[in-house]
């Protein structure tokens, strides 16, 4: 009896053999179009590239460009889609830090990214009767995004023009025309971007200078110096899997021309590199609805954008967070069975001081206050006698739902900051929100019903000398707000969520 070979798939009709390309990624649906002339035409059916397009701009339907196909739109951007999807990068630059998001606009077929700011309005004061000498002003913070010059604009003019070797698009430096249709100038304002290598997991120590920082998650990380200022082709990949989907770089320079002569000159030569945050780790859910980006009010610093996260299984606590947690337990043990001491500040030393920033302390206190912690006591002891708040852990009111939201670590780093904490730094830590770590529920009128857990705040001398952490507690008011109680300085400051969907769609 014959055998009959197996059917070929090439055999099946079109509209079946499409149907499986649809489930295939866009490597093997590229590999697909090398087998024979026939199946390069099925790959090619540009429905195809519409999913993959799609996959990279969340937030709204995207429209196809006139003019182009959805595989011409895919490869045209290709390999920075990712710049897009990812949305919110924040950059390394000194102290400072940049917060940006980024976003696929149809209207002009570019992907373009927008600084994201804040300014404080007039605030007024308040009274605290729980604490009446303790400083308070309100927050109510303007978030907008800085419309007037893209940080980011990557669109066909882009590509056409990029620097570098022209057989390795991946190791080119891509030039921003913020202006279409127009000669690009020499003189003014340069910026090109550069992608980057992914650096190893296994190779990354404590000390390893890397982008994103230690103190967020991400998934991949690239290598953060370079004698060379990234100019080494070894900083960028050569191929896809060796690219950073989590990180870029902008080279920026300012050039000046001469008329008569021609010639030009280039100075204040800067690479800041950008990162990004996985979106589980600022994405609020119902089982931890403190998660986002949120806008503090740093006083004399300004407004500063940080991440609040609720992590599964946190990093261990930085050692100085862990010895001044301790040395506040012990301490509330012998004198008020198990409450959290306070030390109010007296207005006339706040004023005196000059300090006028939460995460800001006086540099002559810095050493008395690492004595005070290595001798087992607590940072908030260092000025006023302290008072006690009563003990209301409430437990007869838990409910079902305040044991899933009520437990486990909140801790916030900077995206922005300031000469005393910067960009990347913690800027408060609650160790536990749950039953062990809370300290009352607050019955006077200003905070009325909020919790109030044991938290540590960040506080160094300027340039980020001398870093330690005090005793604070933080109040947790609603799922959009949030206040700092910083104990030693007597000050509340207030956080405010960001509405990322005001700002990541079109």
């Amino acid at each position: 009896m014959a055998e009959h070979a197996p059917p070929s798939i090439s055999t099946l009709p079109s509209e079946l053999i499409h149907h499986i390309l649809t489930f295939l990624p866009l490597t093997d649906l590229v590999r697909v179009g090398l087998v024979n002339h026939a199946f390069l035409e099925h790959s090619r059916q540009d429905t195809l590239y519409q999913p993959f397009v799609q996959s990279h701009v969340p937030g709204y339907e995207v429209p196809k460009p006139n003019g182009l196909t959805w595989r011409e739109l895919f490869k045209l951007h290709h390999p920075y889609w990712f710049i897009a999807q990812n949305q919110i990068w924040f950059s390394d630059t000194l102290h400072t830090g940049k917060l940006i998001v980024a976003r696929y606009d149809h209207r002009l077929n570019a992907i373009e990214g927008y600084a994201l700011v804040a300014e404080r309005r007039q605030p007024t004061f308040k009274t605290w009767s729980w604490n009446p000498h303790a400083i308070i002003h309100t927050f109510n913070p303007r978030i907008r995004l800085d419309l007037n010059a893209p940080v980011i604009r990557l669109d066909a003019r882009s590509y056409e023009v990029a620097v570098g070797d022209a057989g390795h698009r991946l190791t080119q430096e891509v030039p921003m025309n913020f202006v279409d249709d127009l000669p690009r100038p020499n003189s003014g304002i340069h910026s090109q971007l550069i992608l980057t290598r992914a650096w190893p997991n296994q190779a990354t120590t404590r000390n390893t200078p890397v982008w994103p920082p230690l103190t967020i998650p991400s998934p991949v990380r690239t290598l953060n110096e370079s004698p060379s200022h990234f100019r080494d082709v070894a900083h960028r990949p050569s191929r896809i899997s060796e690219m950073s989907s989590a990180s870029f770089r902008l080279r920026r320079w300012m050039e000046f021309s001469s008329r008569p002569h021609g010639i030009s000159m280039r100075v204040g030569e800067d690479v800041t590199t950008w990162g990004t945050l996985p979106a589980e780790s600022y994405t609020p859910t119902p089982q931890k609805p403190w998660q986002g980006i949120w806008c503090g009010d740093y006083a004399g610093h300004g407004c500063e954008f940080l991440v609040v996260m609720q992590p599964d299984e946190p990093r261990p606590l930085p050692e100085r967070a862990e010895l001044v947690l301790r040395a506040a337990e012990r301490e509330g043990s012998v004198s008020s069975g198990d409450s959290w001491s306070t030390a109010p500040s007296v207005q006339e030393e706040w004023d005196a001081d000059g300090w006028d920033d939460n995460d800001a302390v006086p540099e002559e206190n810095m050493a008395a206050g690492q004595e005070a912690t290595s001798m087992g006591d607590s940072i908030s002891t260092l000025h006023a006698s302290p008072i006690h708040a009563p003990a209301q852990l409430m437990e007869d009111q838990h409910n079902d739902s305040d044991e899933v939201i009520y437990r486990g670590r909140l801790e916030a780093v900077k995206l922005t900051g300031d000469p005393n904490i910067p960009r990347g730094e913690y800027t408060f830590i609650a160790p536990e929100i749950g039953p062990s770590g809370l300290i009352r529920v607050a019955e006077e009128e200003l905070f009325k019903g909020a919790r109030i857990v044991k938290s540590v705040g960040h506080i160094a001398a300027r340039g980020f000398r001398d870093d330690d952490y005090m005793t604070s507690q933080l109040i947790m008011i609603s799922h959009d707000r949030l206040a700092q109680y910083w104990e030693t300085f007597g000050h509340v400051s207030f956080y405010q969520r960001v509405d990322l969907d005001e700002f990541t769609t079109i």
